[in-house]
């Protein structure tokens, strides 16, 4: 029965991305030039960091704190082909990273590098209207909504293959249903690591001052018991979760996820206007039901203001829980503890609105790392100067 919901998600993901791409060959106009159709937007990040791990020792032996200054650059374009149909490409520092855009400074002024962080297409098929469904394919941004801190995924990841992203209503009641046919990793002698995925959503706008988001996903990752953890950073790295002995590679033996994942989280957000300035309470609770033990996850903040007109601030507070198998944890916020699964810890941040297009900020993480084994639990603390700019 599982198999069977896959495989019919999976064709009607393909079959709505082809039929979009088909009817927005015959619908609207084009645009008149292909200037008209294009739209360009960066931003640059200039962040100081300080990380103090104390699982980490230098050669002898003792703790110490790691400095450095980083960069984020990233640069895209979407181009309006005709009403319902857009297409964008984005390129982004941080190389392979799949949740990060920064590049460490101090590399003898070596130049960096930018790899392709988005490549897709988007056919709306109700075009400008209220009601709205969406085809997605390519390397896209996150389809599904998420929090302003969130357990399961890192804000930089960009996931690929094929999405729909639904909302209906308006007014009182808002509706949303997304859902996504994502390939983790291909294989060329055994099946592929996918991720099937879906969520839905209202949201209540009671008045015009308080508004709640409430929701539930499910993200089932196919073929992953057993097999070989996806490690972009070639160091035999679990990102938290449980492994056993994977496939022998010379001298070295990779790690192998002893564990499937269908993380289901169900979340909530209330918006509130007081004395002027917006204020978010959100929470998410999430629970790996394919595993047996360390499977549950939770996160709660709030954050007040917002910085986006000039002399305007925010500041917000998150408290996050990952057990070891609670989810994929290469996937998860790269900061919050050093990333991956197997943690807790409290975030607290500031930004300041300095002009239009500059923000400045800072973020604080204190928290503890390897929580499944008090033997082997540690503290983790980073902080985190950034400037920002936008064009």
């Amino acid at each position: 029965m599982k198999q069977q919901w896959k495989n019919l998600v999976a064709g009607a993901l393909a079959a709505a991305s082809l039929t979009g791409i088909a009817m927005a060959q015959s619908n609207a106009p084009a645009p008149k030039t292909w200037a008209d159709s294009l739209t360009f937007k960066g931003d640059l990040r200039y962040r100081y960091e300080s990380i103090q791990d104390d699982a980490k020792q230098d050669a002898n032996g003792d703790e110490y704190t790691r400095e450095r200054n980083r960069i984020r650059a990233r640069l895209g374009a979407e181009a309006k082909i005709s009403s319902p149909l857009k297409a964008g490409l984005e390129l982004s520092t941080g190389g392979e990273d799949p949740v990060s855009g920064n590049q460490t400074l101090g590399d003898g002024f070596g130049k960096e590098e930018m790899r392709l962080s988005l490549a897709y297409v988007d056919y709306s098929f109700f075009g400008e209207n209220p009601n709205e469904l969406h085809a997605v394919a390519g390397k896209m941004k996150n389809p599904f909504l998420t929090m302003p801190d969130d357990l399961v995924w890192d804000g930089d990841l960009t996931p690929e293959g094929l999405a729909l992203k639904g909302q209906l209503g308006g007014g009182f009641a808002t509706l949303f249903a997304n859902g996504g046919y994502l390939w983790v990793q291909e294989r060329s002698a055994e099946d592929d690591l996918m991720l099937y995925a879906g969520q839905v959503a209202a949201k209540f706008q009671f008045v015009p001052e308080i508004g709640l988001t409430v929701g539930v996903s499910a993200y089932a990752f196919q073929d992953i018991e057993g097999t070989d953890v996806v490690d972009w950073e070639d160091k035999n790295n679990s990102y938290g979760n449980s492994t056993v002995a994977g496939s022998v590679s010379g001298d070295v033996t990779n790690k192998a996820w002893a564990t499937e994942f269908l993380p289901v989280v169900y979340f909530a957000q209330l918006d509130l206007w007081m004395a002027g300035k917006p204020i978010a309470l959100f929470a998410q609770e999430l629970s790996n039901v394919d595993a047996d033990e360390l499977d549950q996850g939770h996160l709660v903040g709030a954050t007040l203001g917002k910085a986006k007109n000039p002399k305007t601030w925010e500041i917000g507070y998150s408290y996050a829980k990952l057990e070891k198998d609670a989810t994929v944890g290469m996937f998860t916020d790269s900061d919050r503890w050093g990333g991956g699964t197997d943690g807790k810890g409290h975030r607290v941040y500031g930004k300041y609105q300095a002009m239009k297009n500059l923000q400045l900020g800072a973020t604080y993480l204190v928290g503890e790392k390897k929580i499944s084994d008090e033997a082997k639990t540690t503290d983790y603390d980073r902080l985190q100067i950034d400037l920002s700019v936008n064009f």
